[in-house]
This record gives structure tokens, C-alpha cells and sequence, in this order.
């Protein structure tokens, strides 16, 4: 029997960064924290819009799912946004057959406890009105504390979402599952 083996430093850094990289427990943001970076941000977050003017016949990523369909302009946009906010992916989606348009830039994704968390800025074409008719689905006239509240007290039930209006056309998003 040889000598127990020892975990070397630089694996168990390696673990740990791979544990942060997985969210797991970690603070997250909030639609709240979306609403301010969109304040902070609005030029840049505009040049979304200008970039992809749509109208949108279909559904489209970037960064493409399918690597064989990457665009290199795509990703020299997402690496032009990237330098300033926290972009995840960003979908493009037509509403319906209406030619409205909806844009979703993922802020964020993590993991906090027993819940998975996506926090995101939404572009709809039109100013979206929206009927409360889901249980779990809220939408805010505003950001504030009432949005980050509903969800904090409804999680435990299942997925919740929750919109909270910015202008009228960007609203921050969350979703926890």
C-alpha cells in the first residue's frame, strides 16, 4: 500500500474555481440590479436595437447555438457589449406573426440555493402590455422593491417570473426555477 495521496494546490484552486464558476449558493442579481445597469447603460443597451433592427422572421442566439452557424459580426458585437456589461447570450424572437420584435439579453444565470436564477433586459418593439393571468408571472409598472419582493416571497412555489417596466420599451426580467 503506498502513501495517501495528496490533493495539490493547484487542483484544489481549480475546484474551487470551478465551484464559483457553477454559481453554486452564489449572490446573485436581481431585475433590480438589470434595471439600474440598463440606466447605466442605455446608450450601449439602444445599440442592440440599431445593430439588429429587425424585423425578425425567426428565432436567433448570439452567440449561435451551432458553432457552424456563427457569425464573426456577432461576435465581435457580443465582445464589443461584453467590455462594458455582463451579456450571457442575447435572443432575437418575433412575436408571432405581428412583426413585433423581442429582444432578451441575458445578464446573468446562477445558481442560489435550491433555485436557478436568469436575470435579463427585454426590447419589445411595441410597449408590451401584459395580463396578469399566470399565478406565477408578475408584471411591475416599475422597478422597485414591490417586483424584487413578489419573487422573493413566491419562489418557494415553483417557477416565478417577474417584469418590471423601465421605459416603454425595455423591462428587467427575472426568472427563478
Amino acid at each position: 500500500m503506498g502513501r495517501p495521496r495528496s490533493i495539490s494546490p493547484v487542483a484544489a484552486i481549480a475546484a474551487a474555481l470551478l465551484a464559483a464558476a457553477c454559481g453554486r449558493d452564489a449572490p446573485g442579481h436581481t431585475l433590480l440590479d438589470a434595471a439600474s445597469l440598463y440606466d447605466a447603460n442605455e446608450g450601449l443597451l439602444q445599440s442592440v436595437r440599431a445593430a439588429y433592427p429587425g424585423p425578425y422572421q425567426d428565432f436567433t442566439r448570439i452567440p449561435a447555438r451551432d458553432p457552424a452557424k456563427a457569425d464573426p459580426m456577432d461576435a465581435d458585437f457580443l465582445e464589443f457589449l461584453r467590455a462594458d456589461i455582463p451579456v450571457e447570450f442575447i435572443d432575437f424572437f418575433p412575436i408571432g406573426d405581428t412583426g413585433k420584435d423581442e429582444i432578451d439579453v441575458v445578464l446573468w444565470r446562477y445558481q442560489s440555493g435550491d433555485h436557478w436564477n436568469t436575470v435579463s433586459l427585454v426590447y419589445f418593439s411595441e410597449p408590451m402590455i401584459f395580463a396578469q393571468a399566470a399565478e406565477n408571472m408578475r408584471a411591475f409598472d416599475e422597478c422597485g422593491d414591490a417586483a424584487f419582493h413578489w419573487l422573493e416571497e413566491n419562489k418557494g412555489a415553483g417557477d416565478v417570473s417577474a417584469f418590471c417596466r423601465i421605459n416603454d420599451h425595455w423591462q428587467a426580467f427575472q426568472r427563478i426555477e
